[in-house]
């Protein structure tokens, strides 16, 4: 197989049609249809069953699809540690959970500030969806929440231990405390953002927050718009919705009104965790540097 082939095979399988993978390829559709001829030839499967509206991926082309994403990965990893070893390319990709960009402010300015040489592109999203990025060589580090057990195996360090509130409606009964105990939110409904999504730090508030269980099964609310999941998640607080624990910074940023901010009793703290993937980017020690000294 040639890597040129194997981009070929993403587009055909990701645009589930050879007119559009052409296109997006900026190549002839017979030209592709050839090359990926070719390529069946040469591994003795059929990878797509073919029809005049698209195309689907046989057995043997989803496991192809796994393989190929890894391997062009990797070869592109593999250009970018030569020009590492030049000293001419210092660029790494980074994804970070919702509320970060608040939280992190200062550390993460310092990945493009003066004391910095990397060029970091950073973008926002799940922490189901940075760990799977991370696995797949997708990006080579994220930010998330508390990781689950079945992320532990990826390497990675902590940045900072972050105190976490509670945001309560402004005329809640809990409201005028100066810390809320965690023994009155027991009937509570907790407003949370979706456990698939952020399976490690969804069990670690349940856990705190209702360390006796759930008390009926709809305790836990889920807001429906989580395009700007701690906005919503402060809306449907204000809204009376329930209780939602929230970063101080996060919640002073987006200065939602008709909600109060309250320490909980006892402290709730939460790890933000650096995760990257073996082998690791070579520019990646200088980025632990920027970040590793967070104090939140």
């Amino acid at each position: 197989m040639e890597l040129r082939q194997l981009r070929y095979f993403v587009a055909v399988a990701e645009e589930r049609h050879f007119g559009r993978a052409a296109a997006r390829l900026h190549i002839a559709a017979p030209s592709l249809s050839q090359q990926i001829q070719v390529l069946e030839r040469d591994l003795h499967v059929t990878l797509f069953e073919r029809s005049p509206r698209n195309v689907v991926l046989t057995p043997a082309g989803e496991v192809l699809l796994e393989h190929a994403h890894v391997l062009l990965n990797r070869a592109e990893r593999a250009c970018t540690e030569v020009r590492c070893a030049n000293g001419r390319h210092r660029h790494l990709t980074l994804r970070v959970a919702p509320g970060v960009e608040h939280i992190l402010a200062e550390p993460l300015a310092r990945l493009s500030g003066p004391a910095s040489d990397l060029e970091v592109t950073a973008a926002t999203t799940t922490d189901s969806d940075a760990i799977r990025a991370v696995r797949d060589e997708h990006i080579d580090a994220a930010i998330v929440w508390v990781r689950s057990a079945q992320d532990q195996d990826l390497p990675g360090i902590i940045l900072a231990h972050v105190p976490l509130h509670l945001a309560l409606p402004a005329g809640h009964r809990l409201a005028a405390t100066e810390a809320v105990p965690i023994t009155d939110l027991a009937a509570e409904t907790i407003v949370l953002i979706p456990r698939e999504l952020f399976t490690g730090i969804w069990d670690h508030l349940i856990t705190h927050l209702l360390p006796a269980g759930l008390s009926r099964p709809d305790q836990v609310l889920t807001p429906p718009n989580l395009i700007n999941a701690p906005e919503a998640l402060l809306r449907a607080v204000a809204a009376g919705s329930g209780v939602a624990p929230i970063a101080p910074a996060v919640a002073e940023h987006l200065a939602v009104p008709g909600i109060v901010v309250r320490p909980l009793a006892p402290p709730l703290l939460a790890p933000l965790e650096l995760v990257w993937h073996e082998p690791t980017h070579p520019a990646l020690q200088d980025l632990v540097a920027l970040l590793a000294d967070t104090q939140a």
